[in-house]
């Protein structure tokens, strides 16, 4: 068992005890599981005892106010609206005294990975759904998926600031670059990086948005792309890469003997997880149900004493491992391996959500990511796809830009891409607005890449 520190298991413990006196839904799940509160004694016996929770028993089945600490339902200063693709919302709440302390808490992680006290910041926020952060520091301005706002941001205020912070997710990320290239914008006036949220990426992602953004993956220090793993009903920046960690995920990416050694992914059909780091003084992390390689079903406790609505043993759908961060930094090394900076001490390995899994054994990962092998290709593809399976052989439906050709040898060059154990049987590149699944593209929504028993359109 992972040793817990002692100032981890009091927050754990603190947090379990005021869930388990002043929230009604979890007293309740606490009596169905049979879990003495005074038996939870110590981070062991939390694992142990206690019930798991996820959205379906706690969101769908209660009432919001019986979720909440008593009188938690007064006072809000914000509420995140998870996605609902599920077909339900969830929900976090924040009370005023949190989100002070949230601004502070995002200064605080941004000032490590970007400098923003160092250099005056412009954050342009480009998420969906409403989702918001605030700050003592930067500027932020906050565009939802409005590419044409968020470029006439970057030109009438970028030359102002040291640096702009570009905050988004991949699919509108790539919309977002494609319009700049053709309107001409020269993104090497400023000092650029980016935060990108709501779905994982591969590297030939990060290297095709670092060059379109004129950014040198691996050169970190003149700006990068991190990764930041957040759920909407626990909070924004759960997880996060580092330079260190990224230079691990590339190398690993290349090099199939550290992938397996390290992350248990040495197959290409299913590629390395992404590799972030953690604040366990802030989430308190567990891996359920772990298979022979370490991974199973990720399980996060909020520690905030100040939540209106705690969380504990929350299972958010995705697949991870817990990773030894000494054994990483010395795996790393031997192989040769010169990182920009030290690891952190706590590291998670994140497949990505579990219904991410596909018939044929591999991941939709593989596919998001091959679309970006050939950066020539992906200029012309919106990054919107759809894989239509039956049994285990698999037709994959890529959607092209609105101007873009399709070039005859654009569907071989992907396949090609494509691993023999995850190669679909046929590849489509459809016109933009031909495209049979993507109208629905609207960049708020997150797109579906896979729907269990859906057929190919008709004639294919």
């Amino acid at each position: 068992m992972t040793l817990v520190a002692p100032e981890v298991e009091v927050r754990l413990l603190r947090a379990f005890r005021r869930a388990a006196t002043c929230v009604p839904a979890y007293r309740t799940l606490l009596t169905e599981h049979r879990a003495v509160a005074g038996q939870v004694v110590d981070s062991a016996s939390f694992s142990r005892l206690c019930p798991l929770t996820s959205k379906h028993n706690t969101f769908n089945r209660f009432e919001l106010d019986q979720i909440c600490v008593a009188g938690g339902m007064r006072g809000l200063a914000g509420v995140l609206t998870s996605s609902g693709q599920g077909g339900r919302f969830s929900f976090g709440l924040t009370t005023r005294a949190q989100a002070s302390a949230g601004a502070d808490f995002i200064d605080q992680a941004l000032d490590t990975a970007f400098q923003i006290r160092a250099r005056s910041t412009l954050a342009i926020n480009c998420l969906p759904m409403g989702v918001g952060f605030s700050s003592h520091v930067m500027t932020v301005a906050t565009t939802s998926v409005r590419e044409d706002m968020a470029l006439g941001l970057v030109r009438a205020f970028g030359g102002h600031y040291d640096q702009i912070l570009l905050v988004g997710d991949p699919l509108f990320l790539k919309k977002l670059t494609d319009r700049a290239r053709d309107e001409g914008l020269d993104w090497s006036r400023y000092r650029i990086n980016v935060v990108v949220g709501e779905d994982i990426f591969g590297e030939h992602f990060r290297t095709y948005l670092a060059t379109c953004l004129g950014l040198d993956v691996d050169r970190p220090q003149n700006g990068y792309v991190l990764s930041s793993f957040g759920v909407g009903e626990l909070g924004l920046h759960l997880c996060y890469e580092t330079p260190a960690t990224i230079a691990v995920h590339r190398a690993a990416s290349t090099d199939q003997g550290l992938a397996r050694e390290l992350l248990a992914a040495g197959d290409q059909a299913t590629p390395p997880p992404m590799i972030f780091a953690f604040d366990p003084l802030r989430t308190f992390m567990e891996i359920v149900e772990p298979d022979c390689h370490g991974y199973g079903r990720l399980t996060i406790s909020m520690l905030d004493d100040e939540t209106p609505l705690p969380l504990l043993r929350y299972q958010t759908g995705d697949v991870a491992r817990l990773l030894d961060a000494v054994e990483a930094a010395e795996l790393v090394s031997r192989r040769g391996i010169v990182l920009p900076a030290d690891l952190p001490p706590m590291l998670l390995a994140l497949k990505g959500r579990d219904r991410d899994a596909l018939p044929n054994g591999s991941q939709l990962s593989v596919y998001r990511d091959v679309l970006y092998a050939d950066q020539a290709i992906a200029r012309r593809l919106s990054g919107a796809f759809r894989l239509v399976f039956t049994g285990t052989a698999c037709t994959m439906h890529v959607q092209l830009t609105g101007d873009a050709r399709q070039e005859p040898a654009d569907e071989q060059a992907l396949l090609h891409q494509l691993p023999d154990r995850a190669r679909p049987m046929r590849l489509v590149l459809w016109p933009y607005a031909r495209f049979p699944f993507g109208m629905c593209l609207d960049y708020e929504r997150k797109f579906s890449h896979y729907v269990p028993g859906e057929t190919n359109p008709p004639g294919v």
